[in-house]
């Protein structure tokens, strides 16, 4: 005999393929009826359905005493091929005859077998962008915590600024002056200018001012950086204090253009740094004194030069502040302070008055001091006599004339010197002993001078009408109206 499934001889009468193993029956089941029919058989003789389409179906299900190595057989006994409809059986639906809806892709399977390598790569994502922040966050709070010390320090390395020619002299003195630990004063950098090398024997340098403002002590500083190879030599020049100043070096506050001040000059051959800085009174404003300094710093004489141009701080119709002076404090002779003198027409902040500012300024000055000696209740009569001199003139010429009162709340007359006393509902007039006329006002409760007896001391009073008084002079006769402050001579 011949195994059917395996194709190997096997003893007759065998029940079981000795090679394969499955049971030597000539009967097989149809997978669509389960009906049993014979091996040979093309057609199911039970439902009429292909045998091969049948034996199709079923070689899809495994053998359940079938090892997985081993090959599917070709055929089936009809136990086994009862078992495999019946499971075959238990998957289809209730409507298997119909033919079965497309497989559509399972998304769970996806996520089984690739959703991790998503997941995977979105928190990847995810942990690069709050890499990025956190570090853009450092950055920002790196910039805010240094922004302070941004004019101390300079954040770059001093061989870089000094290989690059074209690199800011202020940066250059700022970076030196960090790296050889020159900052401990804390003061501020104000200007530095560059002195390009002219002949083998004169190196490169750079020469700049650092200053402290609004401190107990406030003070400049002038350095000199020269070349030395591919490095700066820092040194301390001059050191000048200003005590009670308040020290601004740029020039907004100096109101001058930076192709003037500060720069590189030659004076008789020989070279300086000119610059110029406010050193107003600490917290003066509009009104108080302030300061103008103009300064040269000699390269080789190591020799500071200042020009002050001192005065009154005033106010621009921009809002800008000068300082309002007669001139500078110091004498101008010499080649350095005639330069600063010229170079101060460059400053907006220093205003020169002319002779005719000055003679305006004198005249309200004497003014002022004048007003200031006759205010107060002791100088009442002097004052009267000034402010009257010229009424009193044309009252000798026979005209009516409006007198120039001040009124006091204070009493202007001894009560001990009166000599004479007048008095109607609205006022008190008194006559003393040395000849001058006082009123008094009941409702305003005001003291003033009717007469002063500069012109004469009066030697009697009297009413004339009901607010008009008549006094006695040795010139002659005045009528006072005392609701309307007019005098005139009395016939």
């Amino acid at each position: 005999m011949r195994c059917q499934h395996c194709g190997h001889e096997v003893p007759e009468d065998s029940a079981f393929c000795n090679h394969c193993g499955n049971r030597m029956s000539n009967e097989v089941m149809c997978s669509y009826c389960h009906q049993p029919m014979p091996s040979t058989s093309v057609f199911c003789p039970h439902c009429g359905k292909a045998v091969s389409d049948a034996m199709a179906i079923a070689s899809q299900e495994p053998a359940a005493d079938t090892p997985a190595s081993s090959p599917r057989p070709q055929g089936q006994t009809y136990n086994e091929q009862r078992r495999a409809a019946e499971r075959q059986a238990a998957r289809q639906p209730a409507n298997a005859w119909k033919q079965p809806d497309p497989v559509e892709e399972d998304d769970d399977d996806d996520d089984d077998n690739g959703g991790g390598g998503s997941s995977f790569n979105r928190n990847l994502i995810i942990c690069a962008v709050l890499a990025i922040l956190a570090i853009a966050l450092l950055s920002l709070l790196r910039h805010c915590n240094s922004q302070e010390n941004d004019r101390l320090e300079a954040r770059v390395d001093s061989l870089a600024l000094a290989a690059d020619n074209s690199q800011d002299p202020l940066a250059v003195l700022t970076a030196e002056l960090s790296r050889n630990g020159m900052t401990d004063d804390k003061a501020y950098a104000g200007c530095a200018v560059k002195f390009a090398e002219t002949d083998p024997d004169t190196p490169d340098r750079i020469v700049g001012v650092t200053y402290k403002e609004d401190t107990d002590r406030p003070f400049i500083k002038v350095y000199t950086l020269t070349r030395d190879g591919a490095q700066w030599k820092t040194e301390l020049g001059q050191t000048k204090y200003y005590d009670g100043r308040n020290i601004v070096m740029d020039n907004s506050s100096l109101i001058a253009d930076a192709m003037y001040v500060p720069r590189a000059v030659t004076i008789e051959g020989k070279p300086y740094l000119y610059f110029a800085f406010l050193n107003h009174l600490k917290g003066a404003g509009e009104g108080n004194n302030g300061r103008v300094t103009l300064a040269l710093y000699g390269l080789d004489s190591k020799k500071l030069t200042t020009l002050t141009y001192d005065g009154t701080i005033r106010s621009r119709s921009d809002g800008r502040q000068y300082v309002h002076c007669r001139g500078p404090l110091e004498s101008t002779s010499g080649s350095e302070r005639q330069f600063l003198k010229q170079e101060a027409a460059n400053i907006g902040a220093i205003h020169v008055a002319s002779q005719e500012e000055i003679d305006a300024e004198e005249e309200a000055k004497a003014k002022e001091e004048e007003e200031k000696a006759l205010a107060g209740e002791e100088n009442a009569d002097a004052k009267w006599d000034h402010d009257n001199a010229e009424n009193m003139d044309k009252l000798k010429e026979g005209e009516e004339v409006k007198m120039k009162p001040t009124q006091y709340d204070k009493p202007i007359i001894n009560m001990k010197e009166i000599k004479e006393k007048l008095e109607n509902d609205r006022y008190l007039v008194f006559l003393d002993t040395k000849g001058s006329v006082v009123g008094f006002n009941k409702s305003t409760r005001k003291y003033f001078t009717i007469y002063a007896g500069k012109n004469g001391a009066a030697s009697g009073i009297s009413m004339n009408g009901d607010n008009s008084v008549l006094i006695k002079t040795p010139s002659g006769s005045i009528n006072y109206d005392l609701v309307h402050d007019r005098a005139k001579t009395a016939n």
